[in-house]
């Protein structure tokens, strides 16, 4: 029998899309994988083509590629049966969807030979999605090199993947049954000899970060779930480094750390958790450890502590767990007016003042309470805001301050305010406001004084050289160049998505471009766009994130948008804070659709700071005050969305359309777990289900489907057929609304346009997997609803069979919910936008 030097393991499961890539990287390899490399594969019952794959591989490498099937889905299970029948030197693990580069595993041969006395290697792991590589963990790697991890702890391996293990040193430890019990086993392995290789040359290749960072959404992480969890990955490690160390060395320390991170993640359980147990395990951690860990945000941090210490934090905690600090928020000056709006993470409850020049001043309470963090059914942070409006005097001098508990508080930034840390300063057309001492002097703007705090920006910027500071310096100093000649142009930025122009914005802008005015209006769109030269043609069109945009960006006065993400519509966005204090432009969100959910996680004053919202019916209208958005009145309008304008109820065409909405879930995850989710499923069925083609061709019917543009990263999964047409192309919205002649959908804000049109509309409800809480919505689909909602597909397909045999008219029951709900047919959206949004005040 052969003698190999490594040993793969591989636990799959409906892998069909990735196994390929993951067995041809070690077939690959540099040294001679027939004689080097045994790859043992448990399968967890496959359903899909992922038994035929590895087969073949087995069949063509009979003595290097084992293949075991297992009925079962015990991933612990498998893991053990793998370590069980490999019998290379050492044992490494690969996840079906990953793969190696070419050298790793001649550089960790080469490393083992020189180093006999390490048994866990470690080589770099770079996690890809989007085209993109994300480092995890690698800022340890610099060099090839061995280390003792009782005397540098911060070496600490935190990863199962990209680990090699010496077989020898297995022994009997085992993989145990609990989440994220992979750690456990290698921290075993290091417990017995604390000697980590590290081998720079090569990488690990892995998909889906949060696949493998942090439990999934759907979790059910019950009492027995934790008590496992508890006893094997805590009280197993802590029991054994006692035995072996007499304490609790500090590398041991970082796998804690590492299990902390995922079981604080979890926000809710079905059951009520003992949390002293969890508390227990942390008393064994050093404080500097856990301030200092970067793995851990500075929330769970906090929740740690309060776990730690029975909830009571010391002054010094406090101070170091930045819960004596301030962060404002908003800060703009309009019509001589200052408008801040700051916020604290509140352990207990905290009493936030403003004082202006020694003086306590009026403000409002704010509650944002989406924005509290839980923890395993636990809020640990209440989120306390207020705001407050200050009359300026630019003859005047004004020194702000702020309080927590009437002792004075540090002041920090929030993103996207317009002043940060970073820069320090804050120029308006009138005022300078300068940071100094946790406070904030504000004075009258005169170039002088001005250019000397820039200058002062500069240096420090430099000095500190903090990440994407090399790209803001250059535009700093272009923008002092341009000032003179722009600071009294009037630019106006239009946007959809920066990859789509079918919206809202181009809407708007259509009908803005027509107005005589000394307005320079811009639409925003990626120059890959197939439409970019058309609407040059209408108007201005800038490549999005080109030097043009992000100049310009610099000076622009409003940002007219259907999609106001931050880090859209800011083309520095990943450099915010070397820009802040130089920008003024208003944010005005046109809408995406007709609002129905509570979207204020998202959408809320404290991290849009919308200066124009906009609304389409009354009851949607009124949510935004129902909901905790905290926007004042003045800022939300209900005037119709300009794309209403360009719908038409054409009737030349018979199409039935199919536009599911997207599940959150789903982001960032790989095809594999796509298709075995059931929003994936459903939709499948539904767009291959033969009575449904059938009788779409009997009553001469198109069927199209167009799906979510998030859906679009994994299209290619549906199955096709030569009947329904999945829209590749993404024929444009107003151009489905207007030929189809019916839709169904699940919970898009499509259906508004739709209906709209007064056509019929059905919702495809077939479980409880969407994102938000449909009791937590003014939107009631039973009694509001545009069309009838249907559970299971069958009734899905009798439905839409009845309404082609009724040229799918829309039902009067539905007509008259139709003609109640909107308050605008008369094609003036575009007017009544425009002519609002010309008389919102810009920003100083």
């Amino acid at each position: 029998m052969k003698k190999f030097d490594f040993s793969v393991i591989i636990v799959t499961h409906n892998s069909e899309l990735g196994i390929n890539k993951s067995i041809d990287s070690i077939i690959n390899q540099m040294p001679d994988f027939e004689n080097t490399i045994e790859v043992v594969i448990v399968d967890n019952n496959s359903e899909d083509n992922t038994k035929t794959i590895c087969s073949g591989y087995a069949e063509k490498y009979p003595d290097n590629i084992k293949y075991i099937q297992l009925e079962s889905t015990d991933f612990t299970k498998s893991l053990n049966m793998g370590v069980e029948n490999s019998t290379g030197r050492y044992i490494t693990f690969l996840e079906p969807h990953d793969h190696y580069s070419k050298n790793v595993f001649s550089s960790v041969l080469d490393f083992s030979s020189k180093n006999p006395d390490v048994d866990l290697i470690s080589v770099p792991i770079a996690f890809f999605r989007n085209d993109r590589n994300w480092n995890y963990l690698n800022y340890k790697i610099k060099k090839t090199e061995k280390v003792d991890l009782l005397k540098q702890p911060k070496f600490a391996q935190l990863l199962g993947l990209s680990t090699f293990v010496k077989r020898d040193s297995i022994n009997d430890v085992k993989f145990l049954e609990s989440f994220n019990g992979k750690i456990t086993f290698f921290s075993e392995i290091l417990m017995n000899n604390p000697k980590l290789g590290i081998v720079e040359n090569g990488t690990y290749f892995s998909k889906n970060i949060d696949e493998k960072i942090y439990p999934s959404e759907d979790l059910s992480f019950g009492e027995r779930d934790y008590e496992n969890f508890i006893e094997f990955n805590l009280n197993n490690i802590v029991k054994k480094s006692l035995d072996k160390f007499s304490d609790i060395p500090q590398f041991i320390q970082f796998n804690l750390i590492n299990h902390l991170r995922w079981i604080l993640s979890i926000e809710k359980t079905p059951d009520k958790l003992d949390l002293s147990k969890l508390a227990e395990n942390i008393r064994h951690i050093d404080d500097d450890l856990l301030l200092s860990n970067r793995l851990l945000e500075r929330e769970p941090k906090i929740f740690s502590f309060l776990l730690k210490y029975d909830n009571d934090l010391n002054e010094d905690l406090r101070e170091k767990l930045d819960l004596n600090t301030v962060f404002i928020d908003n800060y703009d000056i309009v019509n001589d007016n200052l408008k801040v709006l700051a916020s604290t993470l509140s352990v207990y409850h905290e009493n936030i003042d403003i004082i202006v020049n020694g003086e306590k001043i009026a403000k409002k309470e704010l509650r944002f309470p989406q924005k509290d963090e839980y923890s395993l059914n636990s809020r640990y942070v209440q989120y306390c805001s207020i705001e407050s409006e200050i009359p300026l005097d630019s003859n005047k001098k004004y020194k702000l301050e702020f309080e927590l508990n009437d002792k004075k508080s540090h002041i920090d930034f929030s993103r996207p305010c317009n002043f940060s840390k970073a820069v320090g300063y804050a120029k308006t057309r009138k005022y300078l406001s300068i940071l100094e001492d946790d406070a904030i002097l504000v004075e009258k703007k005169t170039v002088l004084n001005w250019l000397k705090q820039e200058m002062k920006s500069l240096i420090h910027i430099v000095k500190e050289k903090e990440t994407g500071f090399e790209k803001a310096i250059p535009f700093r100093i272009a923008y002092i160049i341009g000032y003179p000649f722009l600071r009294n142009k009037r630019i106006w930025f239009y946007m959809d998505r920066p990859d789509e122009s079918d919206d809202n914005g181009l809407a708007l802008f259509k009908y803005a471009v027509k107005q005589n005015d000394d307005i320079d209006r811009y639409f925003i769109l990626s120059s890959k766009n197939k439409d970019y030269n058309e609407i040059g043609k209408i108007g201005k069109v800038i490549p999005y994130k080109s030097i043009k945009h992000r100049y310009l960006g610099m000076f622009v006065e409003n940002i007219i948008t259907s999609h106001p993400d931050n880090e859209v519509i800011y083309p520095f966005w990943g450099g915010y804070p070397f820009f802040a204090g130089l920008l003024k432009s208003n944010t005005m969100f046109l809408q995406h659709g007709v609002l129905k959910d509570n979207i204020s996680s998202w959408l809320n004053k404290s991290d849009m700071n919308l200066s124009f919202f906009l609304t389409s019916a009354t009851r949607e209208y009124d949510s935004i005050f129902e909901y905790p958005y905290n926007y004042d009145e003045d800022v939300v309008h209900l005037l119709g969305l300009p794309r209403f304008d360009t719908l038409e109820n054409q009737k030349d065409k018979k199409q039935i359309i199919i536009m599911p909405s997207w599940r959150r879930n789903l982001d960032h995850k790989s095809k594999e777990y796509v298709k075995e989710n059931e929003f994936f499923k459903k939709f499948n069925s539904l767009i291959n289900n033969e009575m449904l083609i059938n009788k779409a061709k009997e009553y001469g019917y198109e069927i199209i489907f167009r799906p979510h543009p998030k859906v679009y990263s994994f299209i290619d999964l549906f199955d096709e057929n030569d009947f329904v047409k999945i829209d590749y192309d993404k024929t444009k919205y107003q151009t489905l609304f207007n030929n189809g002649s019916l839709m169904v959908t699940d919970y898009s804000s499509v259906a508004f346009d739709f209906a709209y049109l007064y056509k019929p509309v059905i919702y495809y409800q077939y479980g409880s997997d969407y994102h938000f809480d449909m009791d937590d919505s003014y939107y009631d689909y039973e009694a509001m609803g545009f069309g009838e909602i249907v559970k299971t597909e069958d009734e899905l397909i009798n439905l839409i069979i009845e309404y082609m045999k009724n040229n799918c008219e829309v039902k009067e029951k539905y007509y008259k919910r139709i003609d109640e709900f909107f308050l605008f047919d008369d094609k003036n959206n575009c007017k009544r936008v425009h002519d609002k949004i010309n008389e919102i005040p810009l920003k100083d």
